[in-house]
């Protein structure tokens, strides 16, 4: 009789240590999900902080920035760039523009010879070739492209 008081004591004390090596864990998880629910549900009509989804970015002026960009990269005659594109629409363009149109090394240029409004995506100046084409980072919206980029006198892409 004694042999089985201890077997079904035995069990009782693996069966409680499996739930709390099992269901510990669960029981913390939901209850940083329920303490995390309440924290952010908002009070008294407060709203969530978001990051304005509801206001629309003005649209960024291509040939007004590419205007800017000619005259940035025409201070820098006899340096090389490297051209990863050229394209006509906007939705094309827009993704670079947006997301590099604050960073100096970045050339958005007027690409007249099509009649249509088409530009070329650049990046960099540099004073050779060599130097153009070694091998160096680029922002992720421009490896993004797929294009291999190539290097070319500024005076062959302004416009």
């Amino acid at each position: 009789m004694g042999g089985l008081k201890q077997r079904t004591q035995g069990v009782a004390r693996q069966s409680t240590a499996a739930w709390w090596a099992v269901g510990g864990p669960c029981a913390v998880v939901v209850g940083m999900l329920f303490l995390g629910a309440v924290l952010r549900t908002p009070t008294d009509s407060a709203q969530p902080i978001n990051a304005e989804p509801d206001r629309k970015r003005q649209p960024i002026d291509l040939a007004a920035t590419a205007a800017e960009d000619a005259e940035r990269l025409a201070e820098h005659l006899g340096a090389w760039t490297l051209q990863f594109m050229m394209a006509c629409e906007r939705q094309n363009l827009d993704p670079i523009v947006e997301a590099l149109d604050d960073q100096p090394n970045f050339f958005l240029l007027r690409y007249p010879a099509t009649g249509k409004d088409c530009y070329r995506v650049c990046w960099g100046r540099f004073s050779s070739k060599a130097e153009a084409e070694s091998p160096r980072a680029y922002p992720d919206v421009l490896r993004d492209v797929k294009a291999i980029p190539w290097a070319t006198p500024v005076e062959n892409v302004l416009p």
